[in-house]
């Protein structure tokens, strides 16, 4: 017994140093964005999303949509989103969503979109959170209700999302889509 629990001993440190190496290249490439050198944050991604990193797919999948350091690509950023988001990866499920609602890169799919955007409200994005709001308020994807629609924008700003107080009441939010 004691020779099977050495032997799982460096598989399981090579595993973490993977993670570990994952997230280094991530913060890396996010460093290299903030600093515009868009050739290394795409290098870095690219190196964090072969090993499974949702962040850096996500990242990734940004700098696509926005031609940033590469030729813009709605469908790659559209790939990329669908794979982070299926790792869990909440700012990639707020923006496959926005993706499905309008067409970008995908057949337009509001049901879908709205689905995406929900899922990523409930998990606590405060930005899905205030779409999902302006979602309910317009009826889009989803059946309109200005209830849900205030609940979701309350739960925005309490989130931390700048909402403006008129849009904290029905007849404020019902006011954008009138």
């Amino acid at each position: 017994m004691k020779t099977l629990r050495y032997a799982l001993i460096p598989a399981l440190l090579l595993l973490l140093s993977g993670c570990v190496l994952s997230t280094m290249n991530e913060r890396q490439g996010t460093k290299a964005y903030l600093e515009k050198d868009y050739a290394t944050a795409r290098a870095k991604y690219e190196e964090a999303a072969a090993d499974g990193n949702a962040k850096a797919m996500y990242h990734l999948a940004v700098m696509y949509a926005e031609g940033q350091g590469v030729e813009q690509d709605y469908a790659k950023a559209a790939g990329l989103l669908e794979q982070s988001a299926n790792l869990g990866q909440d700012d990639a499920r707020l923006m496959l969503g926005l993706f499905n609602l309008y067409g970008d890169g995908v057949p337009r799919d509001v049901d879908k979109g709205a689905g995406l955007i929900r899922t990523a409200a409930e998990n606590g994005n405060d930005t899905a959170m205030y779409y999902l709001a302006n979602l309910y308020a317009s009826g889009l994807g989803v059946e309109q209700d200005l209830d849900k629609g205030l609940y979701w924008m309350n739960e925005a700003r309490d989130a931390g999302f700048p909402v403006r107080d008129e849009l904290l009441t029905r007849d404020g939010l019902a006011a954008l889509y009138q």
